[in-house]
C-alpha cells in the first residue's frame, strides 16, 4: 500500500464563490466574473474569467466572451473582478493549512499542494478538517487530492467537483491510467498532446510505455520526465511556504479596449505597462537587463523579441524606451494592435548602492518618491503624463488609473 501524503487543495470556482461569498443576493445565481466589465459596448471584448457552478449549468466556461455567456445563460449577472478580494480570500486558506504543516506550497492563488508526513493527523482526517475550516470561516469549498506524489494527487483533486474528495493510491495507477487521455496529465498541454499522438501515444498509460529514446530525441530532456509520469511517478517535493521562490521575470500585458493602428495609443500604453513592471520591481527590490516585448494583432497572430540593456533596471522610463525601441521594427503597422505584453528578465537583487552621477541618482530618488506615494495612496495616485491618451482611449476604465499626472522628460 502506499503512503499518500500529498495533498492538492482546488478551490471550487474561486473567484465566483469568492463574490458569493462576500454577497448573499449572488448566491445560488448564474455569474461570470470579468476582469473588465464594459456594459456600454455590450461586454464585446470582455472575457468570462469564472463562471460559478450555476453559470456552468448553461455551459458558460472561463475564456468565453460575455456575449457569447449571455447566449447561453440570458440571466447571467456579470461581477468585476476584485484582485484583492481574493487575494484576501487565498491568505487566510494559507493560514488555515499552515496549521496542519509548514510544507504548503502556493500553486496559484486558488490551489495548494500539502506534504502531511509526521503532521498528528492521517492525511484523509487532515483532508476533511481542512475542507470544513475552509467552508465554516470562509464560506467557500474547495475539492482535495490525496496521493503519494503530487502529480496524482493534482489529477484526484479534479476528479470529484465541486467539494470533492478522491484518494489514489499507488496500485490503481495502472487501470486508471489504460483509460486516463495523456493531456489530462500535469504538464501535459495540447500541443504535447499533439506531437505524442503522432507517435500513437495517446493514453498516459501508453506515454508510460513508450519509448525513452524516442521521447528524449522529441522533448530533449523532459522526454524522461514525461515517461516516468506516464507511470505515475514524481518526485518534485513540496517546497516549504517560508522558502521564498526565485522570481524570474515581472511582466504584464494588456488587451486594449479596440483594436488600432494608432502609434499614439500604443505607446501610452506601453508607457503604463511599463510602470507596472517598474512598481512591482521595486515592491520585490529587484532590477532586469532584459526587456521582452510580445504584441498581439486583431488577427490573433502575434510578434515578440526582446533586448538586453547595459545595465540592470528597475525604471519606468528605462523600460519603456526599450520596449519602444522593440515595437519600432513592426513600423509601419500591417495589422491593428490588440494586446501588449511587456516583461523584465535577467533579474538581481536591487544593492542600494548610491550611483555615480548626479543626474542618474536624482532620477533615483525622484522614482524611489513616486513608488512610495503610490504604495501609500494607491497605484497610480501618481503617474505619467505620457498615458493621458491611454486614458481616453479606455485605460481609466481598464486598469483603475486615477490620479494625478508627473511628467516624463524627454520622452521621445
Amino acid at each position: 500500500m502506499s503512503i499518500n501524503n500529498i495533498l492538492h487543495i482546488d478551490m471550487n470556482s474561486f473567484f465566483a464563490s469568492v463574490e458569493q461569498a462576500a454577497n448573499p443576493f449572488l448566491r445560488g445565481k448564474p455569474i461570470a466574473v470579468a476582469g473588465w466589465a464594459d456594459p456600454e459596448k455590450n461586454y464585446a471584448r470582455t472575457i468570462v474569467t469564472t463562471a460559478s457552478y450555476e453559470a456552468r449549468a448553461y455551459k458558460v466556461k472561463t475564456g468565453m466572451t460575455i456575449p457569447e455567456a449571455k447566449r447561453l445563460c440570458p440571466h447571467i449577472i456579470i461581477v468585476t473582478a476584485d484582485p484583492d478580494k481574493y487575494l484576501d480570500a487565498s491568505y487566510k486558506i494559507h493560514e488555515i493549512l499552515l496549521h496542519f504543516t509548514d510544507l504548503v506550497e502556493i500553486y496559484s492563488i486558488d490551489e495548494c499542494f500539502l506534504d502531511l508526513k509526521g503532521a498528528q493527523f492521517t492525511t484523509k482526517e487532515a483532508a476533511l478538517k481542512i475542507k470544513k475550516e475552509i467552508r465554516d470561516r470562509l464560506g467557500l469549498t474547495c475539492s482535495i487530492g490525496i496521493a503519494s506524489n503530487k502529480l496524482i494527487a493534482k489529477l484526484a483533486s479534479d476528479m470529484k467537483k465541486p467539494d470533492g474528495l478522491t484518494e489514489i493510491n499507488d496500485e490503481e495507477i495502472p487501470a486508471l491510467f489504460s483509460g486516463l487521455q495523456a493531456r489530462e496529465l500535469w504538464g501535459i498541454g495540447e500541443r504535447t498532446a499533439e506531437r505524442l499522438a503522432k507517435y500513437g501515444i495517446k493514453t498516459a498509460k501508453q506515454l508510460g510505455e513508450a519509448d525513452e529514446d524516442l521521447l528524449k530525441h522529441e522533448f530533449g530532456i523532459l522526454g524522461p520526465r514525461m515517461k516516468l509520469m506516464g507511470l505515475g511517478k514524481y518526485f518534485d517535493p513540496v517546497v516549504s511556504y517560508y522558502k521564498q521562490r526565485e522570481v524570474k521575470t515581472v511582466g504584464h500585458s494588456h488587451t486594449f479596449p479596440e483594436d488600432t493602428y494608432d502609434i499614439d495609443i500604443v505607446r501610452a500604453f506601453l508607457r503604463m505597462l511599463a510602470e507596472k513592471v517598474s512598481t512591482r520591481l521595486q515592491r520585490y527590490k529587484l532590477k532586469g537587463r532584459v526587456i521582452h516585448l510580445y504584441v498581439r494583432y486583431a488577427d490573433f497572430t502575434g510578434f515578440g523579441s526582446q533586448a538586453t540593456l547595459d545595465q540592470h533596471t528597475d525604471s519606468g522610463l528605462e523600460i519603456f524606451r526599450q520596449g519602444f525601441e522593440i515595437f519600432k521594427a513592426l513600423l509601419p503597422l500591417k495589422k491593428k494592435v490588440r494586446l501588449l505584453g511587456l516583461s523584465v528578465g535577467q533579474l538581481i537583487k536591487e544593492n542600494g548602492q548610491e550611483l555615480l552621477f548626479e543626474t542618474a541618482e536624482k532620477d533615483k530618488k525622484l522614482k524611489e518618491t513616486l513608488f512610495q506615494v503610490n504604495e501609500k495612496y494607491g497605484e497610480f495616485s501618481l503617474k505619467p503624463a505620457s498615458v493621458i491618451m491611454a486614458e481616453k482611449f479606455g485605460i481609466r476604465e481598464r486598469c483603475a488609473m486615477i490620479g494625478k499626472y508627473y511628467f516624463d522628460k524627454k520622452l521621445k
